[in-house]
């Protein structure tokens, strides 16, 4: 068989193998018209091959003449798509260019049909006989050239530099092996075939057109395109594959609840936690209403919930109650995300759900011995006021006393007169409410249950404080200093937390000067009102407190004295922070320390100031 026949039916297959590769992968992805373009020029340089062929073949000037305008087509149909091949695969390459260049060969093929001859020859004389190197014979011509052969000349070196100029632009951008391919690719097809072909249509060389031999380098560049784009998928492939192991792993050992939710509101997904923590198992649960997790009172809302994170996106978090199987139920604490397409439509919702029931559980009981602490601390520190109490209660009771026996000697004298014993009455009806204030007092410092907020006078709250605590601070020999503001506002607080505030902070700073002189055991206390806020202010005459250890006062259990459990700040703090207001400790400048509480006016008062 011919060397000849052989060598192009190769290419021309090559061309092929090449054009149905690309027809494949535009099959998979057809919005993808690089694909589709690619083929055109690969069909079309297959047949360009056979042209060729029957070029070296042709038995006559006219078959010869008809062969060489089908020969401009194909040209035209490899040249024109890959133009646009390059330009959509790399996006670098000048768009106005590419509509010149196919337009000129537009304009090209318009003279090739038109001319008597063809877009190469005017009229084409003989034929002759020329023979290969190794002995071949074959077909090559003699003729008028056209003029106008000019322009495909013209474009074939507009197209070389539309392919050096997208590859340049492609490698700046660090597209490197795209760009390498076309330089290669489309570059030396154009170099090859652009140039070898004026040459033997001006005679300079006697060889075949060669411009299917050509096309192989575009062969061998989409070739190379093709497995490494293969490699490059099989490594994504792996990566891919060992993220999802790694996804999978996370899912089976987290020790969180996770959900996957459809846009239709279906359980999608259910991981091994979930299965553990509800009772079911996920063939159970795929495909129902995620509904069927919660109670009937919830299902409502959670639908609504889902319709609106369908359309604006789920709430960041969410607490719902988990019915499991065993009858019991669980509170979990979710956090959810949209899941989406590529294409980016929402397909629903991942949602992730910590057990939150025993650490509630644990916030309950923390919370309800916080209030047990603090009603037995209420009542430690009116243990240590037991002595004061008495005293406070044995002066109305033998006032009461004294006032009932001097009635009974009235009643035995005839000197009896009833303004004497209504004023006698009335002194013991006094005494006796004033031991029932100080009864009354006591009694609602150590009553356990839930505090009643009213709106509180600070002033009247303070004077009650150191009421209880007169005979402790007589005892101590401690001298109490008030400057209280006039026509202070109301806070809306509870009066016994705001007394147990003053007489913590009270009995704190009468401890802080319990080692000095009678004269020098001073507490100030003073209360005024800022734009917002009420302040009411201990100070203490001692020696101040050290600066690494003011923030930890505040911390249970924290003390620095040799008596007390170190609660009493500790308390101070939880039941300022618990009326919206806050705490701290400073030094004063003149010695000893300043212990501020800071409370909000109530709503009334500052509406009324705006």
């Amino acid at each position: 068989m011919s060397i000849l026949t052989i060598a192009w039916s190769m290419c021309s297959a090559a061309s092929l193998v090449l054009g149905l590769m690309q027809v494949f992968l535009w099959f998979n992805e057809r919005r993808s018209l690089v694909y589709l373009l690619t083929a055109l020029a690969s069909f079309s340089a297959a047949a360009s091959a056979m042209l060729e062929l029957s070029l070296m073949h042709a038995e006559s000037t006219a078959a010869y003449v008809e062969l060489v305008r089908w020969q401009n087509l194909v040209v035209f149909l490899i040249l024109v798509p890959l133009v646009w091949a390059v330009y959509l695969h790399l996006g670098t390459g000048r768009r106005w260019l590419a509509w010149l260049i196919t337009g000129l060969w537009s304009i090209s093929l318009v003279i090739n049909f038109a001319s008597p001859g063809s877009l190469v020859y005017l009229e084409v004389r003989e034929l002759e006989k020329l023979i290969t190197f190794w002995g071949e014979t074959f077909v090559g011509v003699s003729g008028v050239r056209n003029p106008w052969v000019i322009v495909p000349d013209i474009t074939s070196f507009l197209i070389l530099f539309f392919f050096v100029d997208a590859a340049i632009r492609s490698w700046r951008q660090g597209r490197r092996r795209h760009a390498l391919a076309v330089g290669i690719g489309a570059g030396g097809f154009i170099l090859i075939g652009g140039i070898h072909a004026p040459l033997v249509d001006a005679g300079i060389i006697a060889t075949p057109y060669m411009v299917s031999f050509a096309f192989l380098t575009m062969v061998l560049a989409m070739s190379y395109e093709l497995v490494a784009a293969a490699v490059q998928a099989s490594r994504y492939a792996r990566e891919i594959e060992a993220g999802h192991r790694r996804w999978q792993t996370f899912l089976n050992k987290v020790p969180l609840a996770v959900i996957g939710i459809t846009r239709t509101g279906l359980i999608s997904y259910v991981n091994p936690f979930f299965e553990r923590l509800s009772g079911y198992r996920s063939r159970e649960l795929v495909g129902q209403p995620a509904t069927r997790l919660v109670s009937e009172a919830d299902a409502a809302e959670l639908e609504n919930r889902l319709r609106v994170a369908a359309e604006t996106g789920p709430r960041p978090h969410s607490q719902w109650t988990l019915l499991c199987r065993p009858g019991e139920r669980r509170q979990l604490l979710f956090s959810s995300v949209r899941q989406e397409s590529p294409e980016g439509t929402y397909e629903g919702l991942l949602t992730i759900g910590e057990d939150i029931t025993d650490r509630l559980r644990a916030e309950r009981e923390l919370s309800a011995t916080r209030r047990e602490m603090e009603r037995l601390m209420r009542a430690n520190m009116l243990g240590e006021l037991a002595s004061a109490l008495a005293h406070e209660l044995n002066q109305p009771l033998a006032a009461i006393l004294s006032n009932a026996q001097a009635a009974q000697r009235l009643l035995g004298s005839e000197a009896l007169q009833p303004q004497d014993l209504a004023e006698i009455l009335e002194d013991i009806v006094r005494d006796d409410r004033r031991a029932s204030n100080v009864i009354a007092r006591m009694r609602s410092m150590v009553r356990k249950g839930e505090v009643r907020r009213e709106p509180v006078d600070l002033n009247t709250a303070v004077r009650a404080a150191l009421d209880l605590m007169h005979s402790e601070l007589d005892t101590q020999d401690v001298r109490v200093v008030l400057s209280l503001a006039d026509d202070l506002p109301l806070v809306f607080a509870s009066q016994v937390d705001i007394q147990q505030v003053v007489m913590n902070l009270v009995m704190n700073a009468a401890r802080a000067v319990k080692g000095l002189s009678e004269d020098e055991r001073l507490v100030a206390i003073e209360t005024l009102r800022t734009d917002r806020h009420i302040r009411l202010s201990v100070e203490d005459s001692g020696t101040g407190v050290q600066k690494e250890i003011a923030d930890s006062m505040f911390e249970p259990f924290f003390t620095t004295k040799s008596v007390g459990i170190g609660m009493g700040l500790a308390i101070c703090r939880r039941l300022v922070d618990a009326h919206g207001g806050r705490i701290w400790v400073e030094n004063r400048d003149t010695g000893g320390a300043r212990f501020t509480v800071e409370l909000p006016l109530t709503e009334a008062v500052q509406t009324s100031d705006d």
